[in-house]
């Protein structure tokens, strides 16, 4: 079933790739190997050979998406807080529509049960870690929230948002068909609150080229 001349790594991308699609749409049970051996068209055994086990598979591919979930948060030391929350800003705003799949697999994969620890190791680094770690480097004043809880309303709030927009569009009295319009507004208090838990002060700023404001003119109090 496999396409002539294909090499092993081909066939295992697009395994990798069909599985991501199937356990993000029906969740991790309800897909079976042969499910995704005819999407992927290819003989179920290949999956088998290359990975071992659905759960080996689920595993490979939660580390590759948490990777690429991770890659645009260019939060580098030494970078001024100014550039950092910008460069969050757009990563965040990217993560609402070009990492959908990946933040609904990682919902379906808790919904299923599956156990954070047995798929993504310990040393495995996240988003939402990249984030607190960030806030809690900025932060001088032992009365500002823990960064750590603000990573994780600001990460959920993302995932609430790809999972269930309509349902929570409606629940504060906001149209549902609106969400895509609001979603520059709704970065933009997302990094607001990063902002305020860091320490930094919220000046009013225009992004570049946009009409959106970023609501924290960040200062490094460290220059």
């Amino acid at each position: 079933m496999t396409k002539q001349n294909e090499s092993a790594e081909v066939v295992k991308d697009r395994i990798l790739k069909v599985s991501a699609e199937l356990f993000a749409e029906h969740g991790i049970k309800a897909v079976t190997i042969r499910r995704i051996a005819e999407k992927a068209e290819i003989n179920h055994a290949l999956i088998i050979r290359y990975f071992g086990s659905k759960n080996a598979l689920v595993t490979e591919i939660l580390h590759r998406e948490i990777k690429s979930l991770i890659a645009p948060f260019p939060m580098i030391p030494g970078m001024s807080s100014y550039l950092s929350l910008e460069n969050l800003r757009a990563s965040l705003l990217s993560s609402l529509s070009v990492n959908q799949n990946t933040m609904r697999l990682i919902v379906r994969t808790g919904l299923d049960g599956l156990s954070p620890e047995l798929h993504v190791s310990a040393e495995q680094v996240r988003a939402a870690n990249l984030i607190a770690q960030w806030i809690k480097s900025r932060q001088t004043d032992a009365s500002l929230p823990d960064a750590k809880l603000i990573a994780l309303l600001a990460t959920g709030t993302l995932f609430s948002l790809v999972c269930i927009a309509p349902w929570m569009m409606t629940s504060v009295g906001l149209p549902a068909n609106d969400y895509e319009n609001k979603k520059d507004e709704i970065i933009d208090v997302i990094i607001w609150v990063i902002a305020r838990a860091a320490g930094l002060p919220p000046e009013p700023l225009k992004q570049g080229g946009g009409t959106a404001p970023l609501p924290a003119k960040v200062i490094d109090k460290r220059k």
